[in-house]
């Protein structure tokens, strides 16, 4: 686990809105590049380099996950990210919504995700994304 840098809050924050209204695109700003950008803010180390720009649609991001991941979204996070218990999940850490990575907040977290899906989840938006209450994690990973 890479250690947080001394200002993560200031830098978490200015990430957050420097980012609300970026649009979703696969392989340069979907759930999994969002979600380790925010991690780099807060760490300075980027877990994602390998697979930016290594893809451009669903089937990519399989692929790539095959080949230079660990098969699987949730297993290459699993292999990157030290999990913890959904409960203890603090602001800046990764959680996971039904196949999404999004990144807490406190006690919501945000997900960016393709827009059709975005839509399907019904939830509230800051921008482009999208706020899940705690309640609807399924898993967290320590930043």
């Amino acid at each position: 686990m890479s250690s947080r840098l001394p200002d993560w809050e200031f830098r978490l924050h200015e990430f957050m809105l420097a980012n609300c209204e970026r649009p979703f695109a696969w392989g340069e700003w979907d759930c999994i590049l969002f979600a380790c950008a925010a991690a780099e803010a807060i760490t300075g180390e980027d877990k994602a380099a390998a697979f930016r720009g290594q893809y451009s649609n669903e089937a990519g991001a399989r692929a790539i996950l095959r080949e230079l991941g660990q098969g699987t979204l949730l297993r290459t996070i699993d292999h990157h990210f030290e999990a913890k218990p959904v409960g203890y999940a603090g602001r800046g850490d990764l959680v996971w919504h039904n196949g999404c990575a999004g990144v807490c907040l406190g006690q919501t977290a945000a997900f960016i995700t393709d827009p059709e899906i975005m839509d399907a989840m019904n939830a509230p938006r800051n921008g482009q994304f999208v706020m899940l209450p705690r309640a609807d994690w399924q898993k967290a990973w320590a930043v």
